[in-house]
């Protein structure tokens, strides 16, 4: 399966579009990680067959936005990241998603693409992964997360 990640559009929506364009049918769900709530409301209305699931950011809101989800017996923690202060160290939000029990960890604000593994005390894994910006990253970029088998491989594209 894979997943298409997006996060600080900033009203950039034609970035999106050609991308979700490009990876054609093999997209299977698009995730927005907050500060384009209405850009990829508006993107996805191109794709209606796939399915999105978007957050708050900064932007939209200042109350904390995190969504907890299981796709493909691998389960997810999404935020922006802005109420765990992503942008001064990403302890906390590991922290919060450890204890959510949380295989993968998705969060945005800081314009940066990030990937990088923290190991739980049981040998276990936590993917933690920032897709960047697509509307405001130098260069911009997104992220692409795939599923197989119970295996995780998660890339960052550049637009």
């Amino acid at each position: 399966m894979k997943i298409l990640v997006f996060s600080d559009s900033h009203g950039n929506t034609s970035r999106m579009k050609e991308i979700i364009s490009m990876h054609g049918a093999s997209c299977k769900l698009i995730i927005h990680l907050g500060d384009g709530v209405r850009d990829i409301s508006y993107v996805s209305s191109f794709f209606p067959e796939i399915p999105v699931i978007s957050l708050n950011g900064n932007g939209e809101s200042l109350k904390r936005d995190v969504r907890i989800f299981d796709e493909c017996g691998v389960r997810f923690m999404c935020m922006h990241g802005h109420s765990y202060n992503v942008k001064f160290g990403i302890d906390r939000a590991v922290y919060a998603a450890m204890e959510a029990e949380a295989d993968v960890l998705l969060y945005g604000h800081t314009h940066t693409p990030h990937d990088t593994s923290v190991p739980y005390e049981n040998g276990k894994y936590l993917k933690v992964f920032n897709p960047g910006s697509v509307g405001k990253g130098y260069p911009p970029s997104y992220g692409i997360v795939e599923i197989s088998r119970g295996q995780v491989l998660t890339s960052h594209g550049k637009y």
